[in-house]
């Protein structure tokens, strides 16, 4: 059902939230443990601690994105999924293409690629929302009924709202 679908999306939320903080608060313990510490050369961490840093702020898109492609993909719809993943690539790719042979360490550089990554997940985010604002309902529950997804998760929204005030 719909209520399941935005809850799911509201949990996705959150973990991502919770796993992106994590990784950014903890991302250089994670790095020594995963790089070793024997022989570490400082550019070479501090590069990849700002790639994992710039990454985390990805984390919660990619939960949501990976809910919105699964509810799709329960739904048999495998088209929009991958138009919605192939536009991101091509996000990613001029990303890269801008960010990664710039000068800056927070733009250029493995940086760079962090940053076209992050643009090109929340790109997808947000035409996945798009998909759901105005995918029929009947689309998702098999109903004639021609009220949007967005429709009713707004009203299961204020309902819990409501419910809470």
């Amino acid at each position: 059902t719909a209520k399941t679908f935005v809850t799911s999306l509201q949990l996705g939320l959150v973990v991502g939230l919770c796993f992106g903080t994590i990784v950014a608060l903890f991302g250089g313990a994670l790095l020594r443990t995963l790089m070793g510490s024997e022989n570490l050369d400082p550019a070479v961490f501090n590069a990849a601690l700002r790639y994992v840093r710039i990454r985390s702020i990805g984390m919660p898109a990619a939960v949501v994105i990976g809910s919105a492609q699964s509810a799709c993909l329960g739904m048999q719809d495998v088209r929009s999924p991958l138009y919605v993943l192939v536009a991101a690539a091509l996000v990613n790719l001029v990303g890269d293409i801008l960010f990664v042979g710039n000068k800056s360490p927070w733009i250029g550089g493995a940086a760079g690629a962090a940053w076209a990554t992050t643009i090109s997940q929340y790109a997808a985010l947000a035409l996945f929302l798009k998909w759901l604002k105005y995918k029929p309902r009947a689309a998702l529950l098999q109903n004639t009924d021609t009220t949007t997804v967005s429709e009713e998760a707004d009203q299961q929204l204020n309902d819990s709202v409501n419910v809470n005030a």
